[in-house]
């Protein structure tokens, strides 16, 4: 199996930045993404017990180049860190290449 490198993104913010992420995330060229609950954190913002639709927190999986990651951080820096709760993190992994592998490899 040929397997190529890129980058998986995760995004943990608060639940009322979803669809604004959503469109951020689209805009980027990221061809999907999967979106699971978090049930409670602790952090520099507090406690987030997910109690209150105000308080629930969600966080978002990518599988990206490293161009459309680079670009989604940015913007994510940018609208979403100065006023929510917002942590994303990267790292290098290799998935299967979509594309038909060549003779003899």
């Amino acid at each position: 199996m040929h397997m190529e490198k890129a980058i998986l993104l995760t995004i943990i913010t608060e639940r009322v930045m979803e669809p604004t992420l959503k469109e951020l995330v689209e805009r980027a060229g990221a061809p999907g993404y999967t979106i699971e609950d978090v049930a409670s954190g602790w952090g520099k913002h507090g406690t987030r017990t997910g109690q209150l639709e105000s308080d629930q927190t969600f966080k978002m999986l990518l599988v990206v180049s490293k161009p459309v990651a680079h670009l989604i951080l940015q913007e994510v820096e940018r609208t979403l860190q100065p006023d929510y709760a917002v942590t994303a993190f990267q790292h290098e992994i290799e998935v299967p290449s979509r594309a038909p592998a060549s003779p003899g490899s």
